[in-house]
């Protein structure tokens, strides 16, 4: 079943191709860049001083040859392009991708902030973590609000995309833009009411990613004004953490059926580590008791 498998994904990787010409051929040509590339073309600050054979345009512009030493880099097609070779990164080759990153940019003012931590020592909103869902700070934020009062940046089953994966978990491919049936949603007001949350679904009415976790963390929200605060007690800057258990082997099997099911869906093998989790946050309502599925989904007895 396996090599079968590989061959459809090769497969799919040939259609993925044809509708996607543009990555066969060069910057030159397409005026595209690949996923996760710097932009070009656009002028760096005064005070970043790059090493010396990092050569930039007239007027401090980047170019594809700031960063790569491969010549003619902006003629060559994507696919051909050797990242192996030595003088790919300039400087190169690098232990990890960020060390070449730090070569223009400060590495302690480029950390990835984790922006659900909104709350600082003192108790005080961190108003620039705000800002980078929302377009303005709420100063009522114990009021509840709704779609355009949010002043979100960007729609809710999209903003999560700017920082995480589109499946950080083994359920999440088949929630998101999964609509609940009516005698679901009747089941989830019911839930809502009961425990004094929301389960918010995106303007469509289907699953996103706030449908069950809480992008903030306790004390955001007064949870007694406003439903939107009511969540799982835990520590946001240490996040989730997990255990070993010794039914990893077991979990690996019992859903190998289901992962390879996946991967004819969506194109890609998914690998299952298992563990149980210990710790939680930012959660509707708890999940390692099987309580916030239950605020959705209702089983037989």
């Amino acid at each position: 079943m396996r090599a079968l498998l590989l061959v459809f994904l090769a497969l799919m990787s040939l259609a993925v191709r044809a509708d996607d010409d543009w990555q066969y051929q060069s910057y030159k040509q397409s005026k595209r860049l690949p996923d996760l590339h710097h932009a070009v073309d656009i002028k760096i600050a005064e005070n970043m001083e790059p090493p010396p054979e990092f050569e930039l345009k007239d007027g401090r512009f980047l170019q594809c040859k700031t960063c790569h030493g491969l010549e003619r880099m902006d003629e060559t097609q994507y696919d051909k392009v050797d990242k192996n070779d030595p003088d790919f990164l300039r400087g190169g080759p690098y232990r990890q991708l960020t060390d070449f990153c730090f070569q223009c940019h400060e590495k302690d003012q480029h950390e990835r902030p984790n922006i659900h931590v909104l709350l600082n020592e003192q108790g005080e909103i961190e108003k620039k973590n705000c800002l980078y869902c929302h377009e303005e700070v709420h100063q009522d934020r114990d009021k509840p609000r709704e779609g355009k009062a949010l002043k979100l940046r960007l729609p809710p089953e999209k903003l999560c995309l700017g920082c995480h994966l589109k499946t950080p978990h083994l359920n999440a491919a088949e929630h998101l833009d999964a609509e609940p049936e009516e005698d679901m949603k009747k089941h989830m007001d019911e839930e809502m009411r009961k425990h004094g949350i929301i389960l918010p679904l995106t303007q469509d009415g289907k699953v996103t990613c706030i449908s069950c976790h809480s992008p903030h963390p306790e004390g955001v929200i007064d949870a007694d004004k406003n439903p939107a605060g009511k969540q799982v007690s835990g520590d946001v800057k240490e996040g989730v953490k997990y255990k070993e258990h010794p039914w990893q082997d077991v979990v690996r099997k019992d859903k190998a059926e289901r992962l390879e099911a996946y991967a004819l869906k969506f194109g890609a093998l998914y690998e299952l580590p298992y563990g149980r989790i210990d710790k939680e946050v930012l959660l509707r309502r708890p999940a390692k008791n099987g309580a916030l599925c239950l605020s959705c989904h209702q089983f037989e007895r």
